[in-house]
């Protein structure tokens, strides 16, 4: 069984169905409302206890309802939740999400507890790193815990992910900590520097590798993604062919799935499906937790595939 820890965020997801996404001083009559469990780190701590490995759950909710429903449903699907604060001094982080009717979505999220995440969490937590195989960061916690956290992640042996939402400036120190660096297009722009539109995604992707992460993970939702290897040869793989409802979430199951397979002992391609088998099955649901899918699931999807190729 692989195991995996999650450092990153919690919010609770407030949903509304829309024709479209406001724009400036637009108001928009919504189609529905709903309330469910997210945030990166919530999403993917979730996502992996569904893909039947051992999840933990490093992060801050605050001492309220939003916080109690979150750990309980976490819980409740078996992720260790030992080392999830409980803080009086902020509230539980909050996202508000409009999804069209295309499954597009637009968020604003206020961190809360979120943002109090600091090193001395992640050094009280090395006992988990040092039980799993694989560590998962995203961009909602503060620069320094997800640095620290990388830093202890390497030291402890475990395999590092950096899924790059929202993008933030990294020191250079921070780089060679990285195994899998996951990001979609426009944070490679940002981390790459693009200088002109003539620049290509295998130039940017090679100065990234240059600065020393072992591998990076560019998706490109329905288009699939591609994985360049400082260690090996370089892929693309593709998308599955759903009808999206709501992507919120979908880049965390993804990331869950590559997490997860890796760990299992799958071969990069084969592990890269089946993240992407999980990121399509989450855009199936609207929300953030009651997309994130379940291991049978996943199975199903690609049980549709040639056991040679793995393709759908």
């Amino acid at each position: 069984m692989s195991a995996v820890t999650i450092v990153g965020s919690l919010n609770i997801d407030l949903v509304i169905k829309a024709p479209h996404c406001p724009k400036k001083n637009e108001t928009v009559i919504g189609e529905s409302f709903g309330m469910a469990g997210g945030g990166k780190g919530s999403n993917q701590a979730l996502a992996v206890a569904r893909l039947n490995a051992k999840s933990y759950m490093i992060g801050c909710v605050g001492n309220d309802d939003f916080g109690r429903k979150l750990k309980s449903v976490l819980i409740e699907n078996n992720v260790d939740c030992s080392h999830l604060q409980t803080l009086k001094e902020a509230a539980t982080g909050v996202a508000v999400i409009t999804v069209t009717d295309e499954g597009e979505n637009s968020i604003v999220i206020t961190q809360g507890a979120n943002s109090l995440l600091d090193e001395q969490a992640i050094l009280n937590a090395k006992n988990v790193f040092t039980s799993s195989d694989s560590a998962l960061f995203q961009m909602e916690s503060p620069p320094e815990t997800v640095i620290a956290g990388l830093k202890l992640a390497r030291q402890t042996g475990c395999r590092t992910f950096l899924s790059a939402e929202p993008p933030f400036s990294l020191p250079d120190e921070a780089w060679k900590n990285i195994d899998y660096f996951i990001l979609n297009e426009k944070a490679l722009n940002f981390y790459a520097g693009k200088k002109n539109h003539k620049q290509s995604i295998e130039d940017m992707s090679e100065e990234i590798l240059s600065k020393g992460v072992k591998n990076l993970v560019i998706t490109q939702s329905s288009k699939g993604g591609m994985i360049f290897m400082n260690d090996g040869e370089n892929f693309s793989f593709d998308a599955f062919n759903i009808r999206s409802v709501d992507s919120t979430g979908a880049r965390d199951a993804f990331c869950a799935g590559l997490c997860v397979g890796l760990g299992e002992g799958m071969p990069i391609e084969r592990a890269a499906r089946f993240g992407s088998a999980c990121g399509a099955l989450s855009c199936t649901k609207i929300g953030a937790h009651p997309s994130m899918p379940w291991r049978h699931q996943v199975g199903a999807l690609l049980g549709e595939a040639s056991e040679d190729d793995y393709e759908l």
